[in-house]
């Protein structure tokens, strides 16, 4: 028991003694303290010719001559001139507010292993900074400039020097485009898309996005080819991945062998700034611009077609230069007409024709239908008719509906539906619309003889049945 009593007095002594040697230490670091206002660094900016930090265990290096910065390591790297400028701004002037005079430890500072090691120099002088521990309150750290003392200063000076190499690269520009004329992804479909208004390459100039094939157009829906334009055209650079790769390295990004090519021909925006004179800036030419892009263990890179610099890229822009196709992009609507360019649209079901004829409505938006002379109901028909959409898988694996996947053609397929619309335009002024049996869940739909697409048979019944109610209601079948 005196044992466990002696033992327990000493611990008591030790934790005493312990405090009373930090108590101390403390005093003595705070006599040590000084106020003094002292200049580590004070240069021109423009005088600074070589800088050169540590970023991790890589230890980076610039020079500037002629007014342009290099990279110490490799001249092929290119520099980004802006941030390595401002680096050497924000390294002109240092300054520190306290400084420790008589230093027993580096240690005790974090400057015997300092997390930076930072060199400036001109064609006069050199400093080398190294950066230490920051403080426990006002926002500073501990430097030392290689004399005997160790000073504080604003730790914003770690901001200024926490770059990584590939942080200084020089990234190329995506240029802002006013209009896009064309845009050719070469992929495994090959698309070539051009915008046109009023083109007539088909039936309705309501599309204004094409896929072009040779001398053939084939209209693109409006909404979905603009968004994959503008997804391939209007995008950022995640990073840069690599400054420099050579052949032999591009297939570390999937780049060997690009998953698509890009290639936009663009008017470039216009600068808001008018000219000397007052007058508006002339139009500009028509350019280029042309990337590609691939993949690397679940990774997306891309970059310019005639440049070696690998830039990281989101998947959906991946996703969208590979997918490019008229599969992808195809209207979803079976037929895109506008009423007021039909004059009458014959109907052909169960062996006989039925002519409406179709008029504009002066009170309203809607148009009035005759058949024999007589007003019938069917405006309901019109309608249905455009909300027809080309089929698509469900997406469900536990439903059998599955779009088939061979491509749509006919062989002895029974006709179910025909429909003529003739219209009073100079170019398409007859249009056909004839839906055929597949099986009981699809339809083949065939626009003018070329056009084929799976149509939902539900759909087709149900618009059957619509213009038989409104022939039947007309008495025309009696």
């Amino acid at each position: 028991m005196k044992r466990e009593r002696k033992l327990l007095i000493l611990s008591g002594v030790l934790v005493v003694c312990v405090a009373g040697a930090v108590g101390v230490s403390r005093m003595d670091f705070e006599e040590k303290m000084t106020g003094k206002e002292t200049t580590i660094v004070d240069v021109d900016s423009g005088d600074i010719t070589r800088l050169s930090w540590n970023a991790g265990d890589d230890q980076l290096a610039f020079t500037r001559e002629d007014g342009a910065w290099s990279y110490e390591a490799d001249a092929k790297m290119s520099v980004d001139q802006d941030l390595l400028d401002e680096i050497a701004e924000n390294l002109s002037h240092i300054t520190s507010d306290k400084m420790v005079e008589e230093v027993q430890s580096l240690g005790v500072y974090g400057l015997s292993d300092p997390a930076y090691t930072v060199t400036i120099g001109t064609e006069d002088d050199t400093w080398q900074i190294e950066v230490g521990d920051e403080t426990f309150s006002d926002g500073e750290v501990y430097i030392s400039s290689g004399d005997d003392y160790v000073y504080l200063t604003d730790a914003g000076l770690t901001d200024h020097i926490s770059y990584m190499l590939l942080d200084c690269v020089q990234k190329e520009e995506i240029p802002e485009m006013e209009s896009i004329s064309e845009v050719r992804v070469d992929n495994e479909a090959a698309a070539d898309i051009v915008y046109k208004e009023d083109a007539g390459y088909c039936y309705s100039d309501a599309y204004t996005y094409y896929l072009k094939d040779g001398d053939t157009y084939r209209n693109l829906d409006n909404t979905n080819t603009e968004n994959a334009l503008t997804m391939l055209s209007v995008f950022s650079w995640d990073a840069c991945a690599d400054y420099y790769a050579d052949e032999s390295e591009l297939a570390a990004y999937g780049l060997a062998e690009p998953a698509a090519e890009v290639t936009i021909t663009y008017v470039p925006a216009k600068d808001e700034e008018e000219t000397d004179d007052g007058e508006e800036a002339e139009d500009e030419e028509e350019q280029t611009f042309s990337y590609q892009v691939g993949t690397k263990d679940n990774a997306f890179y891309a970059k310019l077609t005639d440049s070696h610099i690998v830039y990281s890229v989101t998947q959906d822009l991946y996703n969208a230069a590979v997918n490019a196709s008229y599969e992808q992009l195809k209207p979803d609507e079976v037929i895109l007409l506008d009423w007021d360019t039909v004059d009458s649209v014959e109907a052909e079901l169960d062996g006989n024709v039925y002519t409406v004829e179709i008029g504009k409505d002066g009170e309203d938006d809607g148009y009035t239908c005759t058949l024999g002379g007589e007003e019938i109901a069917f405006q309901d028909v019109l309608d249905r008719l455009l909300d027809i959409t080309i089929a698509e898988d469900s997406g469900d694996e536990e439903e059998d509906t599955d779009v088939p996947e061979e491509e749509p053609a006919l062989q002895d397929n029974k006709s179910e539906l025909k429909l003529t619309f003739h219209r009073n335009t100079d170019r398409y002024d007859t249009v056909e619309l004839e839906f055929y049996q597949y099986d009981g869940s699809y339809c083949i739909s065939v626009l003018d003889g070329e056009e084929m697409h799976y149509t939902n048979r539900s759909s087709v019944v149900d618009l059957k049945e619509k213009i038989s109610a409104a022939i039947l209601d007309s008495g025309a079948d009696e």
